[in-house]
């Protein structure tokens, strides 16, 4: 079964129980979530008219069950995270700016990011555990997991949110499978989790990752796996890490996404409030002027609305290394310039009484000479960088970076009545400049 371009989950969860199974199970069912949203700082080039159902109570996917009093049977459980991690990806830490109500970065909600850890409104409350910082995907031969760093827990205590990850497995923006753990305790459990996928392909509506709102589509319209009921009872779990309270650790199965090796993924972290898997990608179903701005120098949409107590991170690669193209990647820093040494090249020579200081056949050569290179030009120049020394046949080469220099003689070698003025040179990135000569003349009587 491949997903990338199938997408054939919906056959993976069969009719299954879910109260009274959850029940043996001892499994308390969560009630299904609304929504809020957040976003990063780019002016959206139009702003479409008010979506108002945007705030409408969520239609939640729903899974076909057949009452039976068959329990849950786990008989698998994730393990210990490896030791390294397959891609890592940083996010924002908005703590820094929580006192003054506002975020510096982090949220582009034209581009289905948000940076959005406050309460609506009046965003006077901040919530650490809904703001990433850091979060790493790592594998073993059976299980992906994913480890979701917050700042620290929420003002009541814990970590109160849903937290999870969504991957795209064909890299064209759309996300085709979301997992999504809330409130996690302190073992591994199912409880709480959930995993979703859009088998219609209409996450990310007409332009994916960019803001099409408003647009009612249905998002991860397929739950195909609900706290153990599923085809398989230990597709998904959760903890919070045993190392860190202020991480939360999400395990599922390399099937889940139909062991691909090749994708892009992203953490997520919300109020359970902003839950609502129809509603993905968040800046399609709102506006921003719905949504709001947590960026107080967006006027007109400051402060946030209807789409708060929310966080994301922007996405990475695993199987490869994204070039900045993959809709929704992190930034790419730019491949840096090797730095190649240049080269400064010469004659150091002796005019006798000629006195035109042009190198010619006649002019003499004089070894030993010591040229010097000095930082910048020679209207002001630094301090000494290199030197060298000209050998018999009165050749000089002096290797330095890119960059402007004075060179010159340094001390003069022989007696003179005029020599050449220091020269300002200036080497590109593995250039050379040659024919930088110094002459000296000596006259001995009248001319």
């Amino acid at each position: 079964m491949n997903r990338k371009t199938s997408h054939s989950l919906t056959a993976w969860l069969p009719a299954v129980v879910l109260l009274t199974a959850l029940l043996a199970c001892n499994i308390t069912q969560a009630v299904p979530p609304a929504t809020q949203v957040s976003g990063q700082n780019e002016l959206p080039t139009a702003v479409s008219a008010p979506n108002n159902t945007a705030t409408s109570e969520p239609t939640q996917p729903e899974i076909t069950v057949t009452p039976t009093t068959a329990p849950i049977v786990h008989t698998l459980m994730p393990g210990e995270l490896p030791a390294s991690f397959l891609s890592e990806i940083t996010d924002r830490d908005s703590s820094t700016t929580a006192t003054q109500r506002r975020v510096i970065g982090g949220e582009n909600f034209t581009m289905d990011l948000y940076e959005r850890p406050f309460n609506a409104n009046t965003m006077d409350t901040y919530f650490p555990d809904l703001d990433i910082t850091r979060t790493r995907l790592l594998r073993d031969s059976q299980w992906v997991y994913v480890n979701i760093k917050l700042v620290g827990q929420n003002p009541a205590g814990g970590l109160l949110g849903d937290y999870g990850v969504e991957v795209d497995l064909n890299v064209d923006g759309r996300g085709d499978v979301l997992v999504m753990a809330a409130k996690p305790g302190a073992t591994w459990s199912t409880d709480g989790v959930r995993v979703w996928e859009d088998s219609n392909h209409d996450v990310g509506a007409a332009h994916p990752i960019q803001s099409d709102a408003p647009v009612n589509g249905d998002g991860y319209e397929t739950l195909v796996f609900d706290q153990g009921v599923g085809t398989d009872p230990d597709a998904a779990w959760a903890r919070i890490s045993p190392t860190d309270p202020n991480s939360v650790q999400i395990a599922f199965k390399r099937g889940v996404i139909d062991d691909d090796g090749n994708f892009t993924w992203g953490a997520w972290a919300m109020n359970e409030s902003m839950l609502n898997p129809a509603w993905f990608d968040y800046n399609d179903h709102f506006t921003i002027a719905e949504a709001g701005s947590p960026l107080s120098e967006l006027t007109q949409y400051y402060p946030l609305k209807a789409f708060a107590e929310v966080d994301n991170t922007c996405r990475w690669g695993v199987g490869f290394t994204p070039t900045g193209s993959e809709p929704g990647v992190c930034p790419v820093p730019p491949t840096p310039t090797p730095v190649v040494p240049g080269t400064i090249s010469g004659v150091v020579f002796n005019d006798w009484t000629n006195g035109d200081l042009v190198l010619d056949g006649a002019s003499g050569r004089i070894a030993g000479a010591t040229v010097r290179a000095r930082s910048g030009g020679c209207g002001s120049p630094g301090g000494v960088v290199t030197t060298a020394n000209t050998n018999g046949s009165g050749v000089y080469t002096l290797s330095v970076n890119a960059g402007t220099y004075c060179v010159d003689v340094s001390p003069d070698p022989i007696g003179y009545s005029y020599k050449t003025d220091p020269q300002t040179v200036t080497v590109t990135n593995g250039g050379s400049k040659n024919n930088i000569n110094f002459g000296y003349s000596q006259y001995l009587g009248m001319q």
